[in-house]
């Protein structure tokens, strides 16, 4: 029965998680049972698991963190908490951190059935559209016609085998994620485990027992995400793992290391913020990935994918992009980058009327910006004007009584100068 769903249940009360066992494997799931939130990240690490229902409070490693671990381990596994601890507040709080729900104590056994059915739905219909969409996970993954993103990806080929560590760097949604994936891929255990410890997110206790702890992981990779704020006992540790990789069995690190970062790590170690020698152990190979702003050309190609992607998962016919859209999209400088970008056109998807994406289908931010920066180049009084009549009647909804009067105009004249903006643009 198990392609029903696979189910991890991590409590550290022995009765209630026997008990839970013992419904959930009625109902024709594959259960798992741990009564540690160490072992249950252990488990994450090495086994993909549809479904988590995790007890809140445990010690060292409670509920809470293993949500988050496993939103970091395995994004696509939902999670289910379960306590007698049932307050709104740790609902709340939950939820926020990425559960599908919360159950309390003492159980009631229909509602436990009918949320875990849930969460297996959910996780189904999401298989089902990534089946839709699949797209390759290597280096294909990053479209560009870039030269330096080409450097950066023939570097990342060349020295994937090696076990060095190797430093990525850049802004946040430039795939850094990915770039360590492709890696992984390409290196010499790519059936081996991919793990993610993102270091901003747990207690100096957790990422010491995640990364040095029985249960640490000890084979293929590793990826250390956020590495500035490793804490500095920890930074000290890892120095003496990669100075000495065949020292005593406590102090090995045993997967090969990657570790991503977007801040400047030669400033925090002027000031005193990062181990100057772990720096220079981690920069071996650096990879630093460019910004979208520094990628214009892989723009429309990006978009066009997004865009097929987005429409595949909403289940709808394929649509086009007007020109006047792709050089909205074109123009930005996506401060998220290509995160941002896959954001933006899922959006535009879901608004369209039509067949064809139209400026009006970006957010505000996008076209804008795109506004502004046209109106930072040198342009003639007319140009202005035209500029500023077309973005009040934008901002009314094209109400052109109303677009009259802001500008201050009657509304014939506001209609004659529309009729030559749009002789001009037949010309």
């Amino acid at each position: 029965m198990a392609e029903l769903g696979r189910l991890l249940i991590v409590d550290d009360e022995k009765v209630a998680l026997k008990n839970l066992e013992h419904v959930l494997r009625k109902e024709g799931y594959d259960v798992t049972c741990v009564q540690t939130g160490q072992a249950a990240l252990n488990k994450l690490s090495k086994e993909n698991y549809d479904l988590v229902l995790t007890d809140l409070r445990m010690e060292r490693i409670d509920g809470m963190q293993v949500l988050k671990s496993c939103r970091e381990l395995s994004p696509s596994t939902e999670v289910i908490m379960i306590t007698g601890f049932a307050t709104v507040d740790t609902a709340v709080e939950a939820m926020r951190e990425g559960a599908f729900s919360y159950v309390a104590k003492p159980y009631r056994l229909d509602e436990v059935r009918r949320v875990v059915a849930e969460a297996l739905d959910r996780v189904r219909r999401r298989q089902t559209l990534a089946a839709m969409s699949e797209t390759k996970t290597g280096e294909e993954a990053f479209l560009t016609r870039t030269p330096a993103l080409q450097r950066v990806l023939a570097t990342a080929k060349q020295v994937a085998k090696l076990d060095c560590p190797v430093l990525i760097v850049g802004e946040q949604g430039t795939g850094r994620r990915a770039l360590a994936r492709t890696l992984h891929q390409l290196g010499r255990q790519p059936e081996a485990p991919f793990q993610i410890l993102r270091c901003s997110a747990h207690d100096n206790t957790a990422l010491e027992a995640m990364l040095f702890g029985p249960e640490a992981p000890k084979s293929g990779t590793l990826l250390l995400e956020e590495i500035e704020m490793l804490p500095a006992s920890l930074q000290a540790r890892l120095a003496m793992a990669l100075d000495q990789p065949g020292g005593d069995e406590a102090s090995a690190l045993k997967p090969r290391l990657l570790v991503s970062t977007q801040a400047d790590l030669d400033a925090l170690v002027r000031e005193g913020g990062f181990r100057q020698d772990l720096h220079l152990m981690l920069r071996v190979v650096t990879l630093t990935l460019p910004p979208l702003a520094l990628r214009t050309e892989d723009i429309p190609l990006l978009a066009m994918h997004f865009l097929n992607k987005a429409c595949a998962e909403s289940q709808r016919s394929p649509l086009r992009l007007s020109d006047d859209a792709l050089e909205l999209l074109s123009a930005y400088d996506y401060p998220g980058n290509v995160r941002e970008l896959d954001t933006v056109i899922r959006g535009a998807v879901a608004v369209c009327d039509a067949d064809v994406v139209e400026p009006r289908h970006l957010p505000p931010s996008v076209r804008h910006a795109n506004r502004e920066a046209r109106s930072n180049r040198l342009q003639t009084l007319e140009e202005r004007e035209r500029e500023y009549i077309m973005w009040v009647l934008e901002e009314v909804g094209g109400n052109q009584t109303l677009a009259a009067k802001v500008l201050g105009i009657d509304r014939a004249s506001l209609w004659r100068k529309l009729k030559r903006y749009e002789g001009e643009k037949n010309a």
